[in-house]
Parts: structure tokens; sequence; C-alpha cells
């Protein structure tokens, strides 16, 4: 049985005052990664052209890799910092498989009171070290990914925004394109809060300010992830980290920015301007199509006096980046309805959208439909869910597809749900006319034991547990 120590219901664990700053502070991340093994460091010249993210390719998966030397550029480059669930999990301090359980365990005292833990608006501040003359992104060392991706991208930018109607504070990650010194084209999800607030100010013919934030550590980038929060959304990295995570006033505009940034790009989205943007490489492993999206205007950029850019490539880190904060959002949710779920995992091969395998305890005949209705509800871009007893490692495709093999009758256990809001990279998706969203049929796969069948039918194998050091065994 897979088991966890932490509470799954109660609040997170107090973490260490350096733990707090590597979660906050990049500078900081790196130096424990560096410090602990966990960093590659490629001290040859590369262009941030096609050749850095080639290079990052090789190490997907394992350490994280800091580029030193960029052509055109005085700044270094990080990659990986979330390709690797092991070394996420070391930078929480805690066992990787902890990680949803410290995001969900954040949501609930967030939830209840949002305004606890109120943040500081810095005037001087690490992220304003530096302000920049001139607005020039092609200062910035912004690579191009893939090989027919259309620019140059910001992937990994938390956005600052303020909703125009209430005031409230929302971050979010999009993907943006360079199209010029001082100007991004960029894409808005359906349902994202972001389209919202650009709508709302549009209606008054006005432009968004934002603020573009780049290079944090993991705690606010991962509550940038989490989806259908609003206002107020950044405040649950200060339940995260056990104190508030500072902001500093902005050179331009009214939305703050994050005081522990490595760069800070200030922008407006401008009313009404759809430019072209794409194709980029995405989550999925196609490249999106071209289409004329929204547009924002570069009006100030500030920086720390030696600061790092953050990158990541479309694969495994965003995978895990969204497969953490989707498991800790669909734990918390079911959990509140049906106790008995144990855990989710979000697998790789489900692109960290698309297929989630839930844990939950076999008390009662029909349980594992139940939960797996209530997990589609809790996270809509899944197409996929399948429900497994609580001997099965959710983490181990082998046992899963085991599962699967020994537990699953598709005349009684299948479920099809057609015409479901679907994910609108997912290419299977069908796209409604107006290019909003789009529907798939989704499939539920309740791979649990028959609770009325339960007993030595399906008794797992089992052997006696060893200590192999015990034994003088010679290995060849």
């Amino acid at each position: 049985m897979l088991k966890n120590p932490r509470s799954r219901s109660g609040p997170a664990a107090p973490v260490s005052r350096a733990t707090a700053k590597r979660l906050v502070d990049l500078g900081a991340c790196i130096d424990f990664l560096d410090r602990t093994g966990k960093l590659v460091r490629v001290r040859s010249e590369v262009d941030a052209r096609h050749e850095l993210a080639g290079i990052a390719r090789r190490f997907e998966g394992g350490k994280c890799v800091l580029f030193e030397h960029v052509k055109r550029s005085a700044h270094p480059v990080l990659v990986g910092l979330l390709w690797n669930r092991e070394i996420a999990g070391a930078l929480f301090g805690v066992p990787w498989r902890e990680v949803p359980f410290v995001i969900a365990a954040a949501l609930g005292p967030w939830q209840k009171d949002k305004a606890a833990l109120p943040a500081r608006i810095l005037r001087q501040a690490p992220a304003n070290e530096v302000i920049e003359k001139t607005v020039d992104l092609s200062r910035l060392p912004i690579p191009v990914h893939a090989l027919k991706d259309g620019g140059r991208y910001l992937d990994s930018s938390l956005v600052l925004a303020r909703n125009p109607r209430t005031g409230g504070l929302n971050v979010s990650v999009h993907r943006m394109m360079v199209t010029a010194k001082d100007r991004l084209s960029f894409l808005i999800d359906p349902g994202r809060h972001l389209g919202e607030y650009v709508e709302a100010a549009e209606e008054r013919g006005e432009s968004l300010p934002v603020t573009i934030n780049n290079g944090m550590g993991l705690a606010p980038w991962i509550v940038s992830t989490l989806p259908r929060l609003g206002d107020g959304k950044p405040a649950i990295a200060h339940h995260m980290i056990g104190r508030p995570v500072d902001l500093m006033q902005a050179q331009t505009g009214d939305v703050p920015a994050y005081a522990d940034a490595q760069f800070v790009i200030e922008a407006e989205v401008l009313p009404g301007v759809r430019e072209f943007e794409a194709p980029f490489a995405d989550v999925t492993g196609y490249y999106t199509e071209r289409d004329k999206r929204w547009v924002m205007k570069v009006n100030a950029i500030t920086r720390r006096e030696k600061p790092v850019f953050h990158t990541i490539l479309s694969g495994q880190e965003v995978w895990n980046a969204v497969g953490f904060t989707a498991e800790a959002a669909i734990f918390h949710a079911v959990h509140a309805k049906i106790r008995q779920i144990k855990a989710v995992f979000l697998p790789p091969g489900g692109c960290g959208f698309y297929e989630a395998v839930v844990q939950v305890e076999n008390t009662r005949a029909g349980i594992g439909q139940d939960v797996i209705r209530e997990t589609f509800r809790a996270f809509r871009s899944l197409s996929r869910v399948i429900a497994v007893d609580t001997d099965v490692d959710i983490f181990n495709p082998v046992d899963v597809d085991w599962a699967l093999t020994t537990r699953f009758n598709a005349d009684t256990d299948l479920m099809l749900l057609p015409g479901e809001e679907g994910h609108i990279l997912n290419p299977m998706v069908t796209l409604n006319p107006d290019g909003k969203g789009g529907t798939i049929t989704k499939v539920g796969m309740d791979a649990m034991v028959p609770f009325e069948q339960k007993g030595e039918k399906f008794e797992r194998v089992q052997f006696q547990e060893v200590d192999l050091k015990r034994y003088d065994i010679k290995y060849d």
C-alpha cells in the first residue's frame, strides 16, 4: 500500500528558512542544486536559437542545466528546474511523492482566509537593482526552442495582473512570442482568468497592465499553474512556505512584480489588438498552429545586478509543473467529497493534462466510478481517468497496466462521457466554431477489484521482505 506520512487534510508542515528562501529565490535554488550535485554547468558558448534547447533536451529528466555563456547576451540561462520530480522534492525538502500534498495543504488555509499573510510591496528590491535605460527584449537570452517555432519565446515567466472589476491579483503562465524589441504576442487558453481580465478591460477600451516575472523559485511558479482559482491566487505561495512572498512596485502601471524575480518585464495588453503568434512546440509534443492572438507592449524592464534567465522545455517539465498542481487540486477537491481517495498521479504519457491515475480505498461498490466522475469535475482538461486499489503503485506504469489487465472489465467498468469539455491544445479535441473551446469523449476505467469479489481470488502474491546487506553476495 502506498503510504504518505503527511496529513492530507491538515495544515502544511512548517518549512525551514533555507527551504523557504530557495522556493522563492532562484539564485538560492541554483546554489542548492550546485551544492547537492544536482546541477550541470555548460561552460561552452551556445546559441539561444535552437542550440541551447538541443543541448538541454539531452539532459531532460536528469540534473538541471545552467548555460553560463549565451551568444549575444550577458546573462546565463537555467533549464530543467521541474523535469525531475526527485529534484523538485529535494527543493521542497520532502520526498517527491509528497509535493502534491504540500500544495494541497496550502490550499485549505488560503481558501479559509485569503486575507491572511499579506505580502509587502517594496519600493526597492532585488528585482529592480538595475532599471534598463531602453526597452530591448533582444538583449535578453530568450531562446528559440524547437526547429519550427515561430520565434523567441518566454515560456516560464509568471504574469501578474489585476482583475479590472475587483482589483484582485492573479498569477498565471502563458507562452509569449517576441515580435519586436518592445512587443509580444501570446496565447490565452479558454477559461483562464487573464482572458476575463483582458475582456473586461477591452469593454472599457482600456489596456490591461501586467508584470512578467522571470526567474522565480518553485513556490510562486507552481502556484501560477493552479487552475481556476482567480483573485488572490498568488497568496497560496505564502501558505506553502509559511511567510509572505514579497512584491515590489512597478516602474509603470499599478500591478506589482515579484521582489525576488531575476527579470521583470512591465507591459500592457493592448485592447482589441491581435497579431500572429506560433507555431510553438507545445505540451502535447506537436506544434500549435499560427493564428492571430493577444498582444502586449513592453514599457519597462528591470532586473537583478547579475540575473539568471529561466526557461523550460515543452515536455517533462511542463508535465510535472501541471501534474503537481493538478494532482493537488484534484486531491483537495475529491477528498472533500470522497475521503477514500488516497493519492493522485498525472503520468508523463498524459502530457500532464490529459490522464490521471487515482488510488482509492475500496470500501463499497461503485466507489471507483464515483471518484472517476469527481476527478473529471475537478480538472476539466482530463481525457482519461483510471481508478485503482491501494495495493497498486500509481507511480509505476507496469503496476497500473497490471491492474487494468486483471481487474478491469469493459462491460461493467468502462465509462464513456461524450461531448465533454476538452483542452484546446489536445489535437484530438474537436474545436468549437468560435475557437473558444472544444469537446472530446472522455474515458473512465475502473480498475479496482469488484467490491463483491474482494477476497482470495484477488489477493496479490507476496514474498518475504529481506535486507540484501545481510547477505554475502558477489556481483559480476
